[in-house]
């Protein structure tokens, strides 16, 4: 009774304990990935500006450089409607708000807008600090209103020289709000917001309007009238904007108007002023929730297999013993198998040199009656003598014998039984010696072999003692296959690829009746009528399938059949 109370108090307090570590993980997961926006979407966002107010900072640096500007400014007023057009045209080519030229004095001389009811000509603007700096000979960024718009701008100043003296200055005005506008074209806006933030805690620019020309932070009365002071914001007064801050895993959060941000900010390069996205996680807990009930699921589904597993495991364990005497039982199988196999294969060897016997008779007897006449004609030459002629018949004699013993060695090497090894053996030389022992039976059935004429790199992955019972065995046949017919031919043709080698044995017999490819590699299945048991081509494909090739046949158009084996000659998966 207490164990099973036990068991049910862990069921139950479990998924509470793993509900609330996955709420935590999947939280900090998607605070990780707000932050990870947020710094992706301010440097995105950074480059953008910077290259922007980079290609418009270049502009006034260019137009003091222009003769004709510098001509104007010195005091030839026969330009003033050429310079006024200039302006006017670099003004709608570049995308700027408004390009205007000030004398020493800070009176507009040359305007963009020249031609407009609220062109700038006869303002003066040398209470602005970009006049007064650039005549220090600094390249100016300055964020201010304008007097007449009342648009927020930045502002862009550099001095005209002649004579290495500041005689005037070239303005550019580039309305923010084009910055605000493009932003929402970038991929930066989704789920977060952003705002351009000056050295004096004024917010500049900002994609969400009730923040601009406000700040986040409290300002002292000090700061307060520097900012009247410099006029930047005219008669505006930025007004403070609550928000609050808090450490949530490691992460600085803010919020703001109920909302809470994750925030990543960059300087700009081209302009004093600081940029900073805030990522929205006000949804983060929520977001939870969908995970929470999959976990439930996912767990009482664990639950349910878990039970159902312990319930079981007791009939496992008979199952186990049970699968352990079957696995036994195969083993035992498996090995008697093998051996009746191995018989097997050693039966049709044996089989197959019974079927040469007659013609492996008379290649040895031939040697052997030319030795016993050698052996005569010597005996007379040792009477007579003759030295040199006796020493060329030992010569005979000694390769008669050497033939023999060939023959006799290569059937005996034939026939022995070996396990299965794969090595790597030239193809020729596996060839020649299957036509060494099948030479009798060839010449018994009058065949002519055209010798294959193999390159000795070719090699092949199997074991020598196996693939040669396979030749002899395809070899014999195809002579056999042979009597009757005119034309006596035994050819091989051999064709490689990158990893394999495709051997074909070729005849000009009768070929292969149709109804019989079906049952050709069939074990106990003969061609031969009473003469054949019907194993060799079954023992041939399976010996060559042990190499991981493949054997196959057809008949060929011009008559006859073709034998085809398909090796690796690279080392493969079955070897010992």
């Amino acid at each position: 009774m207490f164990s099973l109370s036990k068991r049910i108090i862990i069921t139950c307090i479990l998924p509470i304990f793993i509900l609330l570590i996955s709420f935590f993980l999947g939280r900090t997961h998607d605070i990780e990935q707000a932050n990870l926006q947020a710094e992706r979407q301010v440097t995105q966002l950074n480059n953008y500006i910077d290259t922007e107010l980079a290609r418009f900072s270049a502009i006034p640096e260019l137009l003091t450089y222009n003769e004709l500007m510098i001509s104007f400014v010195a005091g030839s007023p026969q330009h003033y409607s050429a310079i006024n057009n200039y302006l006017a045209d670099i003004q709608q080519a570049s995308g700027a708000s408004d390009i205007f030229v000030l004398d020493t004095q800070g009176d507009v001389i040359a305007s963009s807008n020249w031609q407009t009811d609220y062109t700038f000509l006869g303002s003066n603007y040398a209470f602005r600090p970009y006049f007064k700096r650039a005549f220090t000979d600094e390249k100016v960024a300055y964020f201010a209103l304008g007097i007449r718009s009342n648009k927020r701008g930045i502002y862009f100043s550099q001095a005209v020289y002649s004579d290495n003296k500041a005689i005037g200055v070239v303005v550019l005005k580039v309305n923010v709000s084009k910055f605000e506008n493009d932003r929402e074209l970038l991929n930066t806006s989704k789920g977060s917001h952003f705002y351009l933030q000056l050295p004096d805690h004024v917010i500049a620019m900002s994609d969400i309007e009730q923040w601009r020309l406000n700040s986040f932070t409290q300002l002292g009365i000090t700061a307060k009238q520097e900012i009247k002071s410099s006029r930047s914001y005219l008669d505006h007064q930025p007004i403070y904007i609550k928000q609050h801050q808090s450490q949530s895993q490691s992460t600085t959060q803010f919020k703001i108007d109920k909302q809470r941000y994750v925030s990543s900010s960059m300087k700009l390069n081209n302009f004093n002023a600081t940029m900073h996205i805030l990522v929205d996680v006000s949804k983060v807990d929520s977001a939870q929730i969908s995970r929470l009930f999959w976990v439930i699921i996912i767990y009482s589904f664990l639950i349910i297999i878990g039970y159902s597993l312990l319930a079981r495991f007791a009939g496992y364990k008979k199952l186990l013993y049970s699968r352990h005497s079957l696995e036994q039982k195969v083993i035992e199988r498996t090995q008697t198998l093998e051996k009746v196999q191995t018989a097997l294969v050693q039966s049709a060897k044996l089989a197959t040199i019974g079927q040469l016997s007659a013609g492996i008779n008379h290649e040895i007897n031939q040697p052997l009656s030319a030795i016993n006449t050698y052996l005569a004609s010597a005996k007379r030459l040792l009477a007579k003598g003759n030295y040199e002629a006796l020493s060329q018949s030992l010569v005979i004699i000694e390769g008669l014998v050497e033939r023999v013993h060939k023959i006799v060695g290569q059937l005996k090497h034939f026939s022995k039984p070996s396990g299965m090894q794969l090595r790597p053996y030239p193809l020729a030389a596996l060839v020649n010696n299957a036509l060494m022992i099948s030479s009798a039976q060839l010449k018994q059935d009058n065949v002519q072999v055209e010798p294959p004429q193999f390159d000795e790199a070719v090699i092949v992955w199997v074991d020598a003692l196996k693939f040669e019972q396979v030749l002899v065995n395809l070899i014999t046949n195809a002579s056999q296959a042979m009597n009757g017919a005119v034309e006596r031919n035994l050819t091989f043709n051999l064709e490689c690829f990158e990893e394999r080698v495709k051997f074909s044995i070729l005849d000009t017999g009768s070929g292969i009746e149709q109804h019989v490819f079906s049952h050709l590699f069939e074990p106990f299945y003969s061609t031969k009528d009473s003469k054949g048991l019907g194993l060799g081509l079954s023992i041939s494909k399976q010996i060559i399938d042990s190499f991981n090739g493949s054997l196959s046949a057809h008949n060929r158009l011009q008559g006859g059949a073709e034998f085809i084996i398909s090796l690796s000659s690279k080392r493969g998966d079955k070897h010992d």
